[in-house]
């Protein structure tokens, strides 16, 4: 395949393989597999979607086996989103049972596509392992940050598995500390997008979050549920501190663009622009609409009240 061409990914008929394989679940483990499918469609998981082919364009790689690798790439997604779910809490008890074995067979599933591609004795297969363990860890985060090995992005790890079958298929031409550098800042990037937009939803549910830790500096306890909340209005209303959040993103996504186009792949890098160039615009919306709220607060609180300086001295002195 020429460098940088890029199949378009024909998302009906990866729906329609992971369908046939979801009916050898059975039910309700087939109904529970498909309900999942739907909640990891494009545009919101276009990485994971659209990866193996961007690399693949990149490296030279047959479109078969970067479609097969996509097929594996949304089954495994969807084993993580229940496994995500059981983490943290948002499964019923009676259902429990039924999310916990779909996610297993839905894993089986993804690493069985790998079969025919690497043999028994490839350190693909420890690399697999490795990398499902660092996912596995991503569970507790508090006090990381950014660095050679961003724990943030652990949270996306998974997504290297693909990458790294579709490197070893390759030219060669590029290292994999390239590739994985580039998926580590571009995961840190949607670690803290995701955070930025949750934060709310996370500390109602107990949930460690990158945005929050970043304006309070407190733990992330129970007790410090409520403090926490009014914290971080307090940064968003008198620091911007959400759009110094989404600029962030936006320099970490474009961080991960620059190594994009090192590693010879222009469809990743004008994803990762993209995707920089809404976060930057999320940023002054989003404070805008807070400086608002501010100064009508403001204005409702003290609009009618003479204004004295502080210490209460009147203008001209005693």
């Amino acid at each position: 395949m020429p460098p940088n061409a890029s199949p378009v990914i024909n998302v009906a008929a990866i729906r329609e393989r992971f369908g046939e394989i979801a009916a050898t679940f059975g039910v309700p483990d087939r109904a529970l597999a498909e309900l999942t499918l739907e909640r990891i469609q494009p545009p919101n998981w276009t990485l994971e979607w659209y990866l193996p082919v961007w690399l693949g364009g990149a490296f030279g790689v047959d479109v078969e086996i970067a479609r097969r690798v996509t097929l594996s790439n949304v089954l495994g997604l969807a084993a993580i989103r229940l496994e995500d779910d059981l983490r943290d809490g948002d499964v019923r008890a009676d259902e429990v049972p039924t999310a916990g074995r779909v996610a297993g067979m839905l894993f089986t599933e993804a690493v069985a596509l790998y079969g025919p591609l690497f043999p028994p004795t490839s350190p693909f297969w420890s690399k697999l392992q490795a990398t499902m363990t660092d996912w596995r860890s991503s569970g507790s985060e508090e006090g990381a940050d950014t660095g050679d090995s961003p724990p943030l992005a652990r949270r996306g790890a998974p997504l290297k598995i693909g990458a790294r079958a579709i490197w070893l298929f390759g030219d060669g031409r590029v290292s994999w500390e390239l590739v994985d550098r580039c998926l580590d800042v571009a995961l840190v990037a949607l670690a803290r997008y995701d955070d930025l937009c949750d934060w709310e939803a996370d500390l109602a549910a107990g949930r460690w979050n990158a945005f929050v830790a970043s304006c309070t500096g407190e733990p992330q306890t129970i007790v410090r549920r409520s403090p926490n909340w009014a914290a971080v209005l307090v940064a968003i209303l008198t620091r911007g501190a959400a759009r110094a959040g989404f600029e962030q993103v936006a320099t970490e996504a474009r961080r991960a663009s620059e190594l994009a186009v090192e590693l010879g792949s222009v469809c990743l890098a004008d994803h990762l622009v993209r995707m920089a160039d809404r976060a930057a615009a999320q940023g002054i919306t989003v404070d805008a609409h807070f400086q608002a709220l501010a100064s009508r607060a403001t204005s409702l609180i003290f609009g009618g009240m003479p204004v004295r300086p502080v210490g209460g001295l009147a203008p001209g002195g005693p």
